[in-house]
């Protein structure tokens, strides 16, 4: 059967996530893609465009099927993107053009802030099977604002480092796996559509978030490379993706969004004057609080 309407194609894939029939799953991000891209609809075409390069780029028995097209989709997200940048890729280069004012310590307290709130919805998602590591991020966090001041205990430190290369490990595992395409597994959020583990994908941020702990814990146990530090983590906390797949509204315009952007930037004054370890625990105390969605 064809489907030739956009609220089909959608209803389709739905129905294919649930089934967790990835084949169906790939054909229908490129189908509705390629629909949005038609009717002029950048924002949501990347988006699906995005997620079909996703689902293929990482399974080998749907690499070898769609590769021709993986090709195109790849062409068009390239087209796209230079014609309207997505929202988040803007304003991570707004962080890294204003973090070349910040010294090391500074850009990883930046990217910690950031860090810090996902806590929250770090711990619903560990709720879910096999995301359970996710839980651990709230403690990784206090050693990293620890680590930063130059607080952790020195007969602690080699077991603290251990820990945090076990939590690493574990989240790496769920990234690289299928499991971020899994749309069986949800977050269940009151009153709104639910958050799935490919949302963390906004921006690159699952990418992006690995680079944030090795930059923080090489700096704390060993030494950073100034290449090494990914300052587009500081926006990765938009979360964009939620909003594409769940809202027509432009996503600059969502209340969320223009709450964590305000905080993005809010974050960098707040490093670039130095703060001292009290008033940086406060904030990210604060922070941990936060539901990112």
């Amino acid at each position: 059967m064809i489907i030739k309407n956009t609220g089909g194609l959608l209803d389709a894939l739905k129905a294919a996530q649930e089934k967790q029939d990835y084949e169906s799953v790939a054909k229908y991000y490129l189908q509705i893609g390629k629909d949005y891209r038609k009717k002029g609809m950048s924002a949501k075409a990347l988006y699906y465009l995005n997620r079909f390069d996703n689902l293929v780029g990482g399974m080998d028995s749907l690499y070898d099927k769609f590769a021709k097209k993986d090709d195109q989709a790849c062409d068009w997200i390239e087209e796209l993107e230079e014609e309207h940048m997505p929202y988040e890729k803007t304003i991570q280069e707004q962080v890294m053009e204003k973090a070349e004012d910040l010294n090391t310590l500074q850009k990883l307290q930046w990217l910690l802030l950031t860090m810090s709130r996902f806590c929250r919805l770090f711990t619903y998602a560990s709720l879910l099977p096999e995301f359970e590591t996710f839980g651990e991020l709230d403690k990784i966090v206090s050693y990293f604002t620890d680590g930063l001041y130059g607080e952790l205990a020195e007969d602690a430190k080699e077991d603290i480092e251990e820990e945090i290369l076990d939590f690493d490990d574990g989240t790496d595992e769920v990234f690289d796996s299928i499991l971020m395409s899994d749309y069986t597994k949800k977050v269940e959020i009151p009153d709104q559509e639910s958050f799935v583990p490919a949302d963390l994908e906004s921006g690159e941020g699952t990418f992006y978030f690995g680079a944030a702990v090795y930059a923080l814990s090489h700096f704390i146990f060993d030494e950073v490379d100034e290449d090494d530090i990914k300052m587009e983590y500081a926006a990765c906390g938009l979360l964009t993706d939620y909003y594409y797949r769940t809202s027509d509204t432009d996503v600059k315009d969502e209340p969320k969004i223009k709450e964590e952007t305000a905080r993005i930037f809010a974050d960098y004054e707040f490093v670039k004057n130095a703060p001292d370890a009290a008033s940086f625990k406060n904030r990210v105390a604060e922070y941990k609080k936060i539901m990112l969605v």
